[in-house]
This record gives structure tokens, sequence and C-alpha cells, in this order.
């Protein structure tokens, strides 16, 4: 396991402070497949957190920085530094339990967004007794999703693979479909940007697995899942990917115990759209403390 530390110049949304949490860049072997992972060190029961569809574990990092308990968030399979695993939320869940148990993680809080939601609810499925709370955003695996059922046949398929590492180049074009499909009239932030053009050619056999997956989990949503422990449920009141209509009633006939929240005037992704919500409300919900403020990119304008 390889370890090497993240030295990303940053910045803080106010002037509480000089100290900024450090960020390790590791990844676990299971098998013949590779799980790339950021970690932050902190106190207590560590947040495992889960990123969505186009994304990376790098999504988290302001809000593992600005957590008091230690964090790793995971790269899915076939994103960010992880090996490809196949379309299987099964597979996959099986691939993080082995993961975490060489890693030595007994209890922890579970955070998923997204698809990243759906295989959190895989691993609570098969390992209740350790997590400790279950936190989900927008999670897949409990209603349809009809944009995944059309990106995820086969001409559609084919034509993203072929058009879309160009397409993201283009900024005005990456604007359009995230107001129109992922947020609510906002715009990807710089940082999102940056990883999409980065990872835009590699991330796409990422992107075909995750949308045969996001296929299967619409038509053949999540069953009974064993866990009493705490569960936490967070839609945005506009999300075209998951409507809260639908989710959150799927959701709640799964976890009839769960605190849920709607985000008035957000979409797909919280995390990029209402930061500080967020993160309030994953901290609440992890009884972690926040120890620092939301950090930024230098390069970014504060607000």
């Amino acid at each position: 396991m390889g370890s090497r530390e993240s030295e990303q110049p940053l910045r803080r949304a106010d002037s509480v402070g000089d100290r900024v949490s450090k960020i390790f860049e590791e990844e676990v072997s299971v098998g013949k497949a590779s799980l790339a992972f950021r970690r932050t060190p902190g106190r207590g029961h560590p947040v495992v957190m889960l990123h969505g569809m186009m994304d990376c574990a790098e999504s988290w990092d302001p809000f593992a920085r600005a957590l008091s308990r230690p964090t790793l968030a995971f790269d899915l399979p076939g994103f960010g530094h992880s090996s490809l695993a196949g379309d299987d939320i099964w597979k996959w869940q099986g691939l993080f339990d082995r993961a975490l148990k060489k890693l030595e993680v007994d209890s922890a809080f579970l955070l998923g967004h997204s698809l990243g939601g759906a295989l959190a609810c895989a691993l609570v499925a098969k390992q209740p007794e350790r997590v400790r709370s279950l936190l989900v955003i927008a999670p897949a695996g409990f209603s349809r999703i009809p944009l995944a059922q059309v990106l995820a046949r086969p001409e559609i398929e084919f034509l993203l693979g072929q058009t879309a590492p160009r397409a993201m180049r283009f900024r005005p074009l990456v604007n359009l479909t995230y107001r129109n499909l992922f947020s609510h009239h906002h715009d990807p932030s710089d940082e999102l940007m940056s990883r999409l053009v980065a990872s835009r050619s590699a991330m796409v056999p990422g992107i075909r697995n995750g949308m045969h997956l996001l296929r299967e989990l619409s038509e053949n949503r999540l069953g009974e899942i064993p866990y009493e422990g705490p569960v936490a449920g967070l839609w945005g009141e506009y999300d075209r990917m998951v409507p809260p209509k639908y989710s959150r009633k799927g959701f709640l006939k799964i976890f009839p115990e769960a605190e849920t929240d709607v985000l008035e005037g957000i979409g797909h992704h919280p995390q990029e759209e209402a930061p500080g919500e967020t993160l309030d409300w994953i901290a609440g919900h992890t009884g972690s403390s926040i120890r620092e403020p939301m950090l930024v990119s230098a390069d970014l304008p504060f607000g």
C-alpha cells in the first residue's frame, strides 16, 4: 500500500487560523483490483466517503479537511486512480468490504453520494455490525433513474464514448449539461471542471460500467437491508437524476426510521451547490466537530 502527501495550495473561506489538514493519497490492493483513496487523520471512528458518477475521491477534500474525524475517501472502480472492477454492485460491495478489512476499519460511518450511496447501502446490507451510521446523498437504488436507462443504451453509450472526452474540454458545453442534468442552475466549480478535463479520457470505461450499474439499480432496486442503526438521507429539491419524490419514498420503505432532508433550490449535487449546508449535515450525523472552515482552491474566488 503506497502513500504520498497532497500539498495542493488551499485558502480558507474566512480568516480562522492558518492550519491546513494534510491529505494522504494511498491505495490498497484486493486481488487483481486496486482501490485508491485519500486519507485524513483525526479523532474517533472514521468516515468512509464514496463519490458519485463522473467524479473522484478528491471531490470530498473540503469536507474531509473540515471534519474532526479521520476520513477515507475512495475512488470508485474505474474512476480517479482505482482500477476497473466490472459493473455489479455486489461485486463492488465485496471488493470494498475486503479493502476495509485489509485497512483494519472495523467500525465506521458510511457516506455516499448517488452511485456511491448505492454502494454504501450494499455495504451496510452485508456488514451492518460494522457501520456506526449510514449517510446517503441522492442515493441510487431506490427508484427508477430514467437518464441512466437512456444513457446505457448501446448506441448512446457508443456515441458518448466517442465524443465525451473531446466535448468535456469545452466549458460552455459542460456548463450547459451540468446545469440541466445534474445541478439546479449552478455551473460546475473550477475544481470540478479541472477534474473532468484531467480525467476525460481515462474515465470513459468507468462511466460505461457505472451507467450499466445505474441502469441495473433502476430496474432491480435494492431490497431489504437488515440494519437498525442510525440512517440519514439528503436530497436536492430539483434533483433530475434521482428525484426525491420517488427516491425518498423508496428509501423510507427500506429505512422507515431514517431522518431525511430536502435542500430547497438544489439539484443532484448538494456538495457542489450547497457545500456549507452539506458539511453541517455530515458533521451533525457523524458526531464530528468542524475543526476548520470550508476550504476552496487558491485560484477560486470567495463566495
